[in-house]
């Protein structure tokens, strides 16, 4: 009976250890966000030849890698989903969360990298101006750090 006891313990014990050191991440879609409100659809970069596809897609946060669960522990996740790269007639499809760094609106992408799915993340910077229509809306995307450049995207569908 004591081994029966000690064996249930120790289980108990590992199970409650190894729960602790998976972190999950919060997702909270707001409408009132407006990045988040505003950014599906597909943008294009008319001098850059570049296209965006914004899908929404919340099964996208179960997809995050765990080795970044340390990283963005604590951040709210406003929007996930997937995003299409196209440009020059390459196209890369891309697994995507809208968090926020330093109180500003930031996209984390997800891609693969040496056969590692989503093995390598990206990210950048994201405002949106909401137009007096969708059709006016403007997508502006700088670097990972504030000292970047933006480049200003136009709503296209």
């Amino acid at each position: 009976m004591k081994k029966s006891i000690s064996l249930v313990l120790l289980l108990a014990f590992t199970l409650t250890a190894y729960s602790q050191n998976k972190t999950a991440l919060k997702y909270t879609f707001n409408k009132e966000n407006v990045v988040a409100s505003a950014f599906d659809g597909t943008w294009k970069h008319e001098a850059e030849d570049v296209t965006i596809l914004v899908e929404k897609d919340t099964t996208a946060v179960s997809l995050v890698p765990e080795k970044y669960h340390k990283d963005l522990a604590g951040k709210t996740i406003y929007h996930a989903g997937f995003l299409t790269l196209s440009s020059k007639g390459k196209e890369m499809k891309v697994l995507f969360i809208l968090t926020t760094i330093h109180g500003n609106p930031h996209v984390v992408m997800f891609r693969d990298r040496n056969g590692v799915t989503y093995g390598d993340s990206e990210s950048f910077n994201v405002f949106i101006a909401k137009g007096k229509t969708k059709e006016t809306d403007r997508l502006f995307i700088g670097g990972d750090f504030n000292n970047q450049e933006f480049r200003e995207l136009v709503r296209i569908e």
